[in-house]
């Protein structure tokens, strides 16, 4: 929050409004409830909230729970839960809008790499949507990609060559020498984004058999 009277003027909404429409996100796949303020503890900074059972098996795999409110996404840190309540921080302004995007993106697993070949460099794609996708590398390989650049990209999924036009969009240091790379695609034939689509379709049909499994 940009300043102490906005979280307060924030925390006064939520007591009002109680009940409140999130989402958690397991491998980029957004999955949505309801929750319900318990209690807000001002001396903690923390909110206890009435669970919703639908969101409670991700919270395994997360630890954040995202939610809108007057045109902004906000992330609240998950400090503990149970099968009834979770206590969580008070909300910050959230860095990764995730609420606004309007391309389902999935997580490429470690064991099923996707590679992108971009101006004779292969990199291992993090995630990936319709529209775009997003790479996290060391330093030592971002000298050859250029913020607001557009690159040829051969994509490889599943054994399969996908070639198209990307322009990087940002380039954000997300750790000890690693950094984001995040590319929008701008020319892609229609027989490429069927496969790119079929990919993740496929992925969320992985995801949600795995989310099951936390459930059971």
């Amino acid at each position: 929050m940009e300043n102490t009277k906005s979280l307060w003027k924030l925390i006064g909404q939520l007591k009002k409004q109680k009940k409140l429409e999130v989402a958690v996100f397991y491998e980029e796949v957004p999955i949505k409830g309801v929750i319900e303020i318990s209690e807000v503890d001002d001396s903690l900074e923390q909110i206890i909230w009435k669970a919703d059972k639908k969101i409670i098996p991700v919270l395994k795999e997360t630890r954040h729970i995202y939610f809108e409110l007057d045109g902004e996404v906000f992330v609240l840190t998950v400090i503990a839960y149970d099968d009834f309540e979770i206590a969580t921080s008070f909300p910050s302004l959230a860095l990764d809008r995730k609420l606004n995007r309007s391309y389902v993106r999935v997580k490429v697993p470690e064991s099923s790499p996707i590679t992108a070949l971009i101006n004779g460099t292969s990199f291992f794609v993090d995630d990936i949507s319709e529209a775009g996708l997003g790479i996290v590398t060391t330093q030592e390989y971002l000298k050859n990609i250029e913020e607001g650049k557009e690159y040829d990209i051969t994509l490889n999924i599943c054994k399969d060559n996908v070639n198209l036009k990307g322009i990087v969009v940002y380039k954000r240091k997300v750790g000890n020498n690693l950094y984001r790379i995040g590319i929008k695609f701008t020319d892609v034939k229609e027989r490429d984004r069927n496969k790119i689509a079929r990919y993740i379709f496929e992925r969320q049909r992985e995801i949600a058999k795995k989310i099951a499994m936390f459930k059971s």
